[in-house]
């Protein structure tokens, strides 16, 4: 209804068309003839004297009603008119015919067309045809050549037909045409240009209007001329179409007062289409006609010798669109076989070996193994900004400990020891706080980052592993992407097969890793394949967080007994953190390092802990589990002796004061059950509640630790003195002393530069690790990843091509055959809206690819060096975006654009096409960005999104008139909306050139489509525009979001 309420307002629009129809049909009742022209008789006479009435003036072009046509010159001895070339006649407003060149050409009778001397044609006659024609202008004996090829040379006349739609459609049958001169004179003194051009319009051979233009330049660039003219001055020739005829539109002082340059006379010497071009003129023609400017299909000729022409040779013309498009297909359907192939040849190049390598194999995998021995001493953290002077630290200064190869350390402590941070630390993992202290491999601590990551592995908590891909695959990308690049193939799977071994987890290697939906490997088999990705490297020392997490007894001893099995038998370092491991667990440690609040409370060889707390007077009893009985201890330590002293000299404890205070009936008057007050009292006494809880556990842990010593007393100490007993004590300063050796023994070995201590061959190592792959094998490996994890898991991309299909059956079934008129008009208008907005809204599923685990995934890969941030990237454009957004809109266009009978013309197709394609990857594009910048949290990003895409669709312009906005600034804001570009540019493809029949009371309406498109405010000039700011848009998106990808999404502990 909206649109159809615009057909009073088009009344008037229309108005024009008819008045430009008129000159065609019948007279009106009443002329409009400017004075002084059309026959009427001057009101003075030509001549001084008097001369009979009946007697017309002579002709005399010196005064001003006579004027000669085509700008031509006047003499002044004779008040004479000298033609231009093809023009004859007093007042050269008469075409000649005959052959360029000729003497005496005759005149065209009115009502006649020309017979053009042979090889000669045009409307007068002006265009050679054959070689022979132009013999005339050459000495007898030289030969002239009819060039044709475009280029200006000395002066060449073109014959053109007007192409416009809207002006032939107008014409009704009448053929619209344009002479069109140029003659390139000597180049000035001053440099100035000085070429001039003349321009005629005809309807059926008739002469409308003319042009003359001066001070023209002539270029060629490629294939393309351009004639580029500083001034203009037209001028109607009366009585004739646009000029007055029968009462229609009268353009005579339009054309002289308003056209007046610069213009210029483009063509493509290829096809043969040019365009006439000048600002006001080309207003006019948009306004009225929908086009940009004059159209035209022309033909040029000019007589040179053969040395003349110039040298560039055309290209071949251009195969037809269907061979074009035919081979498009073909080469399309000939990647996706090749690439096909190509998946088929990698799945099979990827398949795991059937055997294991034997001993002499094995050793030339890798190079030598260097053990490594890691030391840490006077490890501190705080996070930064904190207050210095009032907050606590979180690692307080005073931790140290050693671990050779061969040995396993567990860090123990209760929550909120420091247990994850100081693995970081050690690990070197990129802290957001302020640290301090020094770590040791075999002595030193001159080793880069990336040193350090290359001889080193990191297993986190929790497992993040794509779902989709089998145990092998996961541990082998880890081994393709980290291991040297001049290690062969074969030799990386044979390591993969190596690494499973070692851990017990060949038998399950073509099994899919599986998530919560789709159930795969075990929990424990899972935190083996993960811990399998870092060993596959061969590291010299292996870090751990919680490997024991969530896994039960069972499957937690199993994964602590292959990291002893792997350290003890091929001589790594282990490291990791644990939270009360079982007794059986407990006794596979060699080190131990135990952490309360951040502080130290012991740290030395398992075998030696119940010595140390037993000399400080904490007995363990025998066959108790020692790891309980230590946490339990120091989290007793820590919370302080007071409220122990307290419940032990008879005050009244605070349970049982709870239980008189907060005493409540919970039955009403009645009887009935009623928790009304009961809620309301806990309410107001909460933190009440809370003290009396903490307390009776503080009460717990106390008679727990009590009954362990068997009836001893135990010390009545707090957490401060037992980590001064032992920093004092004799176990700490052996430690403390070895790691000074150590350090003291590698400063030695490196004095002397010695590439034969481990520290020199740590050094080779880290940078024999550090030649990884090529960005292109990098890419290649993500790419194959990606795609596996696409069609394993196909649910979603199955989902967009079937809703795809499924939508443009329905749309073009509910749009089937729109109609010519304004409610055909509303249809497409609301069919293309419903298209954007489909397609806008379901790039919103690209935000799911950007959270969760694939987030996770990213950012530890990169933290640990996996590949380039970019190939990431580009694998999940190409795979995701490609794939989702790319073929989509193609299924949907192909089915819906016949059903619906939209402009029947492939270029136009194609337009739409592209515009939905550009639309829909810009959409994504956008949706990229929101999605790394704020997937951390899904529901705001999912927010804001939606938010995104409903300013745009409000800006799209069929909710704001764009001319009708009048604030400064908001009118601006639709060039920040992609739904804007996309709308304008399949609108204005699709209307541009129909003319919208409206039949309302016995009335009937021909409105272009061109103007309605104006009146909502769209620039019916704006399609190629619009796709280069579409285009643009998507350029801009995706720089964005791998900006965002490469300094948002990066691992900080």
């Amino acid at each position: 209804m909206l649109v159809k309420s615009l057909v009073a307002g088009l009344l008037a629009i229309s108005t024009l068309a008819d008045a430009l129809t008129g000159s065609l049909e019948t007279a009106h009742s009443k002329r409009l003839v400017p004075p002084g022209r059309g026959g009427k008789k001057p009101t003075k006479p030509g001549q001084p004297g008097k001369r009979p009435d009946d007697c017309p003036p002579c002709f005399n072009c010196l005064l001003p009603d006579f004027p000669c046509q085509q700008f031509a010159a006047c003499d002044q001895a004779n008040g004479r008119c000298h033609c231009p070339e093809g023009f004859t006649g007093e007042n050269c407003a008469q075409p000649v015919c005959g052959g360029l060149g000729e003497l005496n050409r005759p005149g065209r009778m009115e009502n006649t067309t020309c017979e053009c001397s042979e090889g000669w044609e045009g409307i007068n006659c002006n265009l050679c045809n054959q070689d022979a024609a132009c013999n005339r202008f050459f000495p007898k004996g030289v030969n002239g050549t009819c060039y044709t090829g475009g280029m200006l040379v000395r002066e060449n006349h073109q014959m053109c037909d007007v192409t416009n739609v809207k002006i032939v459609e107008i014409l009704k049958g009448q053929k619209p045409e344009v002479t069109f001169t140029c003659k390139k004179e000597d180049e000035a003194e001053d440099g100035a240009a000085n070429g001039t051009c003349s321009f005629q319009f005809w309807v059926d051979q008739v002469e409308s209007f003319y042009c003359g233009l001066d001070e023209c330049t002539f270029e060629t660039a490629g294939n393309n001329t351009l004639y580029k003219c500083e001034k203009i001055k037209c001028a109607c020739v009366p009585d004739q179409f646009l000029c007055g005829k029968d009462g229609s539109v009268d353009l005579t002082d339009f054309l002289k007062n308003t056209i007046t340059g610069p213009g210029d006379f483009s063509c493509d010497l290829n096809s043969q289409n040019c365009k006439f071009s000048e600002p006001n003129m080309n207003t006019l023609i948009s306004s009225v006609f929908g086009d940009k400017y004059i159209t035209l299909g022309c033909k040029s000729a000019e007589c040179l010798h053969i040395s003349e022409i110039p040298g560039y040779d055309q290209p071949n013309k251009g195969v037809s669109t269907l061979l074009v498009g035919a081979g498009l297909a073909l080469t399309l359907l000939f990647l996706i076989v090749a690439y096909a192939l190509a998946q088929s040849l990698f799945k099979r190049s990827n398949s795991p070996l059937e055997y294991l390598p034997d001993a002499d194999e094995t050793g030339k995998l890798l190079h030598d193994f260097v053990p490594a021995k890691l030391e840490f001493e006077d490890i501190s953290y705080r996070e930064r900004g904190a207050n210095e002077s009032t907050s606590k630290p979180i690692l307080d200064g005073d931790i140290f400990g050693s671990v050779k190869p061969g040995e396993v350390m567990a860090i123990m402590g209760g929550s909120g020891a420091g247990k994850t941070t100081l693995l970081d630390i050690l690990a070197r993992k990129k802290k957001s706080g302020k640290l301090d202290g020094r770590v040791f491999v075999n002595g030193s601590s001159d080793y880069t980052d990336k040193e350090f990551k290359n001889m080193i592995g990191f297993v986190d908590q929790e497992d993040c592993l794509l779902p989709t891909l089998t145990v092998y695959e996961t541990v082998l990308t880890s081994a393709l992407l980290r291991l040297p690049k001049n290690m062969t193939l074969l030799g990386k799977k044979m390591r993969v097969l190596e690494t499973l071994n070692e851990l017990g987890i060949m038998h399950i290697r073509d099994k899919l890793i599986g998530s919560e939906t789709n159930r795969g490997i075990s929990g424990g088999e899972k935190r083996r394949v993960s811990i399998a990705c870092e060993l596959v490297t061969s590291p010299s020392i292996l870090f751990l967080d919680e490997p024991t997490s969530g896994l039960d007894s069972f499957s937690a001893f199993n994964v602590v007994e292959s990291l002893v099995h792997l350290a003890r038998n091929y001589n790594r370092t282990v490291v990791f953190t644990i939270h009360q491991p079982r007794s059986n667990i407990v006794q596979l440690f060699d080190n131990l390092l135990i952490l309360c609040q951040g502080r130290l409370v012991y740290s030395g060889a398992y075998l030696e802990c119940q010595q140390f707390f037993s000399e400080v007077g904490y007995n363990i009893p025998k066959g108790f589990n020692i790891a309980d009985f230590l946490i339990d201890l120091t989290m007793e330590l820590s919370s302080g002796s007071g409220d122990s002293s307290r419940s032990e000299s008879g005050a009244q404890s605070p349970s049982t004061s709870s239980d008189d205070i907060h005493t409540v009936e919970r039955t009403d008057s009645q009887g009935n059950l009623d928790t009304t007050n009961e809620w309301l009292h806990y309410q107001i006494h909460r933190a009440e509640f809370d003290e009396s809880a903490n307390a009776r556990k503080r009460r717990q842990r106390q008679k727990f630790v009590k009954s362990l010593g068997s009836g001893v007393p135990m010390p009545d100490r707090n957490l401060d003195e037992l980590v001064n007993l032992f920093q004092t004590s004799a176990l700490a300063q052996r430690i403390k002393n070895g790691i000074q050796e150590d350090v003291d023994q590698a400063d030695i070995a490196e004095a002397e530069d010695a590439d034969d201590s481990t520290v020199g061959l740590l050094h080779q190592r880290a940078r024999f690790f550090n030649s990884r792959i090529s960005f292109l094998s990098q890419l290649k490996i993500i790419a194959g990843r990606t795609f596996k994890n696409l069609y394993r898991d196909p649910m979603l991309l199955l989902t967009h091509y079937i809703m795809a299909l499924a939508l443009g059956l329905f749309s073009g079934i509910v749009y089937y055959q729109v109609t010519d008129d304004i409610s055909g008009f509303q249809n497409r208008l609301g069919l293309f809206f419903f298209l954007l907005s489909l397609f806008g809204f379901s790039t919103l599923t690209s935000l799911n690819l950007l959270f969760g685990n694939d987030r996770i995934i990213f950012m530890r890969e990169r933290a640990k060096g996996y590949y380039h941030p970019a190939v990431y990237y580009i694998g999940k454009v190409v795979f995701d975006m490609v794939t989702l957004r790319v073929f989509p809109p193609i299924i949907l266009g192909s089915i819906l654009y016949p059903l619906v009978g939209l402009k029947p013309d492939f270029n136009s197709f194609l337009v739409f096409i592209a515009t939905l394609v550009l639309f829909n990857l810009g959409s994504s594009a956008l949706v990229f960005v929101i999605g790394i910048t704020l997937g951390a949290n899904p529901g705001v990003a999912n927010l804001v999104g939606i938010l995104v895409m409903l300013f745009s669709m409000l800006f799209a312009g069929l909710f704001v008139n764009h001319d009708s906005v009048k604030i400064w600034g908001i009118d601006a804001l639709q060039f920040l909306s992609v739904f804007h570009y996309a709308y304008e540019a399949i609108s204005v493809n699709e209307v541009k050139y129909l003319t919208l029949i409206e039949e309302k009371y016995g009335l009937e309406i021909e409105v272009p489509g061109a103007t309605v498109l104006s009146t909502f405010g769209f620039d019916v000039n704006a399609v190629s525009r619009d796709l280069f700011m579409l285009t643009g848009f998507l350029g801009f998106m995706l720089l964005a979001g791998y900006i965002g990808l490469h300094y948002v999404l990066v691992e900080v502990r």
